[in-house]
């Protein structure tokens, strides 16, 4: 089994309902774990092209900001998660987004949301 990780991506997005958050970008961070539990620990070969380059989480990231503007930090996380989750060995994905800084006791808010393959065997 191996385990994906991207960790506190950040990024300036269009996200959320307030008029202050309609009007301008605002930083958001972005964290993947990926699981492919049939990827061996060890590669077959030293080479990009026998794993998940992580480079992809942190495009898909990218790429569903530039999107365009999401009320709901849901969205943005439910988004990312059913892409990574259509990767090749990947079978369940967690994505959580934090918007930092938004109350001034506390050091963000945020969600998190899970997705996982449905099961096609009876062993599941």
């Amino acid at each position: 089994m191996r385990t994906l990780y991207l960790e506190r991506l950040r990024l300036q997005a269009s996200v959320g309902i307030l008029e202050h958050e309609l009007r301008s970008r605002q930083l958001l961070l972005v964290s993947i774990v990926a699981e492919l539990p049939d990827a061996p620990p060890l590669p077959q070969a030293d080479d990009v092209a026998h794993v998940l380059d992580y480079g992809l989480l942190r495009s898909i990231s990218l790429e569903e900001v530039r999107r365009g503007h999401v009320n709901m930090l849901e969205t943005l996380a439910g988004r990312i998660a059913q892409r990574v989750l259509a990767l090749d060995g990947v079978q369940c994905v967690r994505v959580r987004v934090d918007k930092p800084n938004i109350f001034p006791d506390c050091d963000g808010v945020g969600i998190e949301v899970e997705q996982r393959r449905a099961c096609v065997a009876r062993s599941c």
